[in-house]
């Protein structure tokens, strides 16, 4: 393993390890789709900022949190959006 490879290693771990923190402070708002998503789906997000060059794990959080939320609203809006042509057919 390359000495960039282990940086970016640690710098996964800890990014998650604050975005951890917070997901868990958030779980009682979430359904049990988006606890059960939401994990993998901060990997996927922490590995997005890492690649694209950033280098604060604290930043990197910050911003997969506010990813995750994100998709949480479309996905709630888009269920309504559907949920809402189907009662009016």
């Amino acid at each position: 393993m390359t000495a960039k490879e282990i940086g970016t290693t640690e710098l996964h771990r800890q990014a998650y390890e604050i975005a951890w923190r917070e997901f868990s402070a958030l779980c009682n708002l979430m359904t049990p789709d988006e606890k059960r998503a939401g994990p993998n789906r901060l990997r996927c997000y922490i590995e997005i900022m890492v690649d694209t060059g950033e280098r604060d794990p604290s930043k990197i959080a910050k911003a997969c949190i506010g990813m995750l939320r994100e998709y949480e609203q479309i996905s709630r809006s888009k269920a309504r959006l559907i949920n809402d042509s189907f009662t009016q057919l």
